[in-house]
Formats: C-alpha cells, structure tokens, sequence
C-alpha cells in the first residue's frame, strides 16, 4: 500500500499535536529547519498551456530570532525534481526570508521572500536552463515535539519574474515573457 505525502503530513501533524500541548512554543538565537513534501511546478507565459507538474520537493532555511520570538530572518533554499521521458527537470530558488509570528509563543507564522530561481530541464545531450528573479510567500505551523524541535507543516508559493532563457549555455530570444511558480507542501523538522 502507497501512503500518499498528504496522509504522511496530517499523520505527523496528529502525532505532533499532543506533544506540543506539553512544551512551550518560543524562539530564541539561531534556527535551522528543513522539509520535504510534493511540489507542483508550473509556467506562465501567453500562449502557453498551464498544466502543472507534480515532483519531489525540499526546503531547508535558517536564520536568527529578533523581537522576542516573533520575528525571524534569514535565508531559504527550495528545491524541486522531475525525471519523464529521459529528461530530468530541477527548480531551485534562494532566498532572503523574513518569517513572523503573530504571537511571541504561537506556534503559527507567515513567511515572505525574495531572492533568485534557476531551471534546468537536460535529457544528457542538451540543456534548456533559465534564471530569474524571485518572490516568495509561506505559512506553516510550529508542534513542538521537544525542548527546541518542533515538526511544521508548511505551504510555500514562489514566483519568478520574466526568465532569462539558454540553450546549451547560449542566450535565446523568447517571443513572450514566461514566468515560473512552484507550490510546496511539505511536512519540516525546525530546531529553535
């Protein structure tokens, strides 16, 4: 049987909820957090078709704590993966974070983000690769299952501005301006 990532995430949130009840949910100096989950990818551009792509998703930040708790900054890497028809397709952005917490003690947070993308789609003879700017929204809630780590579950969108395009390393004129944008969900263990 074939556990789908959404019934793994809500099965670790479950778990995670009676533990966070027993410790308190604060934030202080360095923090380090790291996930996995399915992430769609997908292409904007006039002309284009807007079908999505399911693939293997990851981030990892980290960072330091400001404002007693409630505010965090630093920095994000995402990443995504695809493999079809012997083309293998990568996504990654990095970016500036800031994460805040409604709540010096809440276990709930936003996140905003700003930074890069690059895109490589190489079947082993050619490489199609893009770059371009990037913004990012998130929220995610913190359980604590320990003195400082907590399981989050987190729903990341990023988006990228028009792409600079290459073909095996030479630039290309596109007719149209093509965006890029991913959707994570994900399940992370953060270390507060």
């Amino acid at each position: 049987m074939r556990l789908s990532p959404l019934l793994v995430l809500i099965a670790g949130s479950l778990l995670a909820t009676s533990a966070s009840a027993q410790r308190p949910n604060t934030r202080q100096g360095f923090w380090l957090s790291g996930g996995l989950g399915p992430g769609s990818a997908g292409v904007d551009c006039s002309g284009c078709t807007n079908d999505r792509t399911t693939g293997l998703s990851g981030n990892l930040r980290l960072g330091g704590t400001l404002g007693g708790g409630k505010f965090l900054l630093g920095g994000e890497t995402n990443g995504w993966v695809h493999s079809e028809s012997g083309v293998d397709e990568t996504i990654g952005f990095l970016s500036f974070i800031f994460v805040w917490y409604p709540s010096n003690t809440g276990a709930f947070f936003f996140k905003l983000g700003a930074g890069g993308m690059r895109y490589s789609a190489n079947d082993g003879v050619d490489e199609l690769s893009a770059t371009a700017p990037s913004g990012s929204v998130g929220i995610g809630y913190d359980f604590r299952v320990g003195r400082n780590v907590s399981l989050t579950p987190y729903l990341n969108a990023l988006a990228t501005s028009g792409v600079d395009a290459k073909f095996n390393g030479q630039s290309i004129a596109t007719p149209v301006s093509i965006k890029i944008n991913l959707v994570q969900l994900g399940l992370a263990v953060t270390m507060h």
